[in-house]
């Protein structure tokens, strides 16, 4: 809950109109990530690689194992909490079950440089997606499931809008995606947990409209969210998935679930049900 504290302290700031302030807070507020630098083997997974690449001057990092022989490859876009260290276990997991992983951190995460903005992980997702088909050049698009995890469900949206997927000039349509808990606009989010603040959340450089861009979804869709998250409400969740015009796509509310407990024993065999549904066709 201390996200939704540090919402309300930059609107506060934009009310009293003291902008250069409320951009500072800004970043405070929607990417605190973790700047810890740990490398796989210290997270307990040793199977998987880090690599390191350019973008805008900045060097990203992101952390990546190939797959058992046909199985699929988790492009996982992570939230804005904690680092890629932080989801070892749900990576771990994935290893388990043959899949291939490709997990990049956003600037300020995990032992990535730079600032994090809306325009930069956005721009950086893409590259990261262009480099990870350099790393597997034999895997196609047709056995990635790209993973968005709350903050990450918006990049998610982003990428699957992108040339990198275009038919014909990009890598192509994806196996399916997967949205863990995602939210509709940052705008939408301030105006739910503090009414009449929707106009001052609009001046925010990050506006993450993925409502928006939720149009843009034609892939298989899975979207995950606790009905009793307290952080994105579950309704969020429900309006992302209409908005998909995907012929496949199922909203999986999670009963008595919050924010970051949707990985339970009775939500994951859906979970691998989709993914191998789609992925190893």
């Amino acid at each position: 809950m201390r996200g939704l504290l540090r919402l309300g302290v930059v609107l506060l700031i934009l009310a009293a109109a003291t902008v250069a302030l409320g951009s500072m807070a800004e970043r405070w507020v929607l990417y605190p990530f973790d700047a810890t630098h740990v490398p796989p083997a210290e997270a307990g997974l040793p199977g998987v690689e880090e690599l390191h690449f350019d973008n805008d001057g900045e060097t990203l990092i992101a952390w990546t194992a190939a797959p058992k022989r046909g199985k699929p490859v988790i492009f996982y876009l992570h939230g804005n909490a904690g680092n890629l260290a932080a989801r070892a276990g749900r990576f771990r997991r994935f290893l388990d079950r043959g899949y291939g992983l490709f997990a990049p951190a956003y600037r300020g995460s995990s032992g990535s440089s730079g600032t994090p903005s809306e325009a930069a992980l956005i721009w950086d997702t893409e590259v990261a997606f262009h480099r990870f088909f350099a790393e597997m050049p034999a895997l196609t698009a047709r056995r990635v499931v790209l993973y968005g995890e709350s903050l990450g469900t918006a990049v998610a949206l982003c990428l699957m809008a992108s040339p990198a997927l275009h038919p014909e000039k990009g890598h192509g349509p994806l196996a399916g995606v997967i949205l863990e808990a995602p939210f509709t606009s940052i705008p939408d989010l301030a105006e739910h947990h503090y009414p009449g603040t929707r106009a001052l959340a609009a001046r925010l450089d990050s506006a993450w409209p993925s409502l928006t861009r939720a149009a843009d979804l034609q892939a298989p869709l899975l979207v995950l969210h606790g009905t009793e998250d307290a952080l994105i409400p579950i309704e969020m969740g429900r309006q992302i998935t209409s908005a998909a015009p995907s012929r496949n796509k199922r909203f999986l509310p999670v009963k008595g679930a919050g924010h970051t407990d949707l990985w339970r024993t009775d939500t994951l065999p859906r979970l691998w049900a989709f993914i191998d549904q789609f992925a190893l066709r």
